[in-house]
């Protein structure tokens, strides 16, 4: 079918084809703007660098661009970390990738593989390479170590202590572990893949043309890399929604499209028509985000709520999704599903890892009794810890953890097994990644990016989160609101848990 640009695509294409400098596509949920740009890229004369969000998304552009008959030369698509390695693989042509490389290093330099400080080194280190610490700032300058400690709550008191003396010595530690990793030239992990490359000034090939999908997520290595990959005079697409910012808490910038704008002195355009969903489900959206519009031609489309007990007697779940803030409901729904015959899984196998990982902490803890009791004192300590330090984030994430494997917990004391182990094995049986061909639960963190014909929002009430207090905390709590009603494209449930309401109001009202 020919496409037929609305005024706003039309508007847009006119500016790629007679327009100058750099823009900033501002696109709600569900506004085609894949096949905006890929009619964009037609019109640019070639040399197009197309920076995808991650790799699923890369091979959908690369499969279209070559339906269209444009080729590499005209437009190549990949992710911004393909694009760092393929230019530091040039320079380093015996490179290897280890996502090891950190760990072993810190091993090193802590004399211990089992050291209590391993992780928490390697996770500050990581940090600072997304924030491209020595390409944008000293190494050696110890506040900007300090910042990432405090805006991503790194739990360095927890393996160093508490006193200043030994938050100096671990940022010491940081910098130190940073400068061994950036002198191994060999051997690069997936953070280096963009960061090494800027701090080695390596060559890379420039685009006059460079296109960056869900530019919202971007944080300071991306967009220097951007920068690097742009030839003198080149023009940039940054496309994004700031209402799909949802990842602030882990290394995103919520104001990445406006720094974009400003570093490339980029206009501003939108897409506000949504394609995917019909005319009910935008009416509700619009409570977050007023200026998203359905089609002319949109069905009218269905939303209506319905309480979770009656969930397991709907048709056609198989195709449908549940859409949650947190992981704990899922969890429980999904053991009641299986007792029930129905087939599902929890989206997400990181999460599950990190269920592992918190339930496995501690190593002589082997029975039920014992773990319950090492989570309660855990949550007692780490939650008052995170809200202390205005860090509500992390206290969120705690409780949702322990209250998920509570969950766990109970459901692996119901069947007789009395173990941590038993607490594994049960999280390796319901989280999973990419689930099809059965009901998708899935946080809504998770779905973004994803569409289905019927989608059950679960516990509605749950945003925004009892921990979210201060502005951007509130601002993301709509975001995710926002992504989880426009992930519908026919259907939108408010699925009720008359319970779970229950107990929320309790606490909030401090009963």
């Amino acid at each position: 079918m020919p496409f037929s640009p609305s005024l706003q695509q039309a508007d847009f294409l006119d500016w790629i084809s007679a327009g100058s400098g750099s823009c900033v596509l501002e696109a709600v949920a569900g506004a085609g703007k894949t096949t905006t740009l890929i009619e964009a890229i037609e019109r640019t004369g070639g040399g197009v660098a197309f920076l995808a969000y991650n790799k699923k998304i890369a091979d959908e552009i690369k499969g279209k661009l070559q339906r269209r008959g444009i080729d590499w030369k005209t437009a190549e698509a990949g992710t911004i970390h393909s694009f760092g390695f393929r230019a530091y693989r040039k320079a380093f042509p015996q490179v290897k990738v280890d996502a090891n490389k950190l760990a072993d290093l810190a091993a090193v330099q802590l004399n211990s593989a089992k050291h209590p400080a391993l992780g928490t080194l390697c996770q500050l280190v990581s940090l600072a390479k997304q924030r491209a610490l020595g390409v944008m700032g000293s190494i050696d300058d110890h506040s900007l170590w300090y910042d990432i400690i405090q805006h991503f709550d790194v739990q360095i008191g927890d393996v160093a202590g508490e006193d200043d003396d030994a938050a100096e010595a671990f940022v010491k530690a940081g910098i130190e572990l940073l400068r061994r990793s950036n002198a191994v030239t060999d051997i690069i992990d997936f953070d280096d893949m963009v960061y090494l490359p800027l701090v080695k000034k390596v060559r890379f090939w420039r685009n006059r043309w460079v296109f960056v999908d869900e530019a919202q997520d971007t944080n300071p290595a991306r967009r220097a890399l951007v920068r690097a990959i742009l030839a003198p005079g080149g023009r940039v697409v940054a496309v994004g929604d700031r209402h799909q910012a949802i990842y602030g808490f882990t290394g995103a910038d919520s104001d990445s499209l406006d720094l974009i704008a400003q570093d490339f002195n980029a206009v501003r355009m939108p897409l506000t028509t949504t394609y995917r969903c019909p005319k009910a489900v935008v009416a509700f959206a619009q409570q977050w985000v007023s200026h998203i519009e359905a089609h002319e031609s949109a069905p009218e489309g269905e939303v209506r709520t319905m309480e979770v007990s009656a969930l397991r007697h709907q048709a056609g779940l198989a195709s449908a999704a549940v859409l949650c803030r947190n992981t704990k409901p899922l969890v429980e729904l999904a053991f009641d599903l299986i007792r029930s015959k129905i087939a599902c899984r929890v989206e997400g196998r990181d999460i599950g890892l990190g269920l592992i990982k918190l339930a496995t902490k501690w190593g002589g803890v082997t029975t039920l009794h014992g773990l319950e009791s090492k989570l309660a004192d855990w949550a007692a300590r780490e939650i008052p810890k995170a809200l202390a330090k205005k860090n509500e984030s992390r206290a969120q994430s705690v409780e949702d953890q322990v209250a998920t494997l509570q969950v766990i917990i109970d459901q692996c004391r119901a069947e007789r097994r009395d173990s941590v182990q038993a607490v594994v094995d049960a999280i390796n049986g319901i989280f999973a990644n990419d689930v099809t061909d059965m009901l998708v639960l899935s946080t809504i963190h998770k779905s973004k990016g994803r569409e289905w014909g019927t989608v059950y929002w679960l516990d509605r009430g749950l945003c925004p989160s009892y921990y979210a207090r201060q502005a951007w905390q509130l601002q993301q709590e709509d975001n995710l609101c926002y992504v989880a009603a426009t992930r519908a494209k026919e259907v939108l449930v408010d699925l009720r848990d008359p319970e779970a309401e229950e107990e929320r109001e309790a606490k909030r009202r401090g009963f």
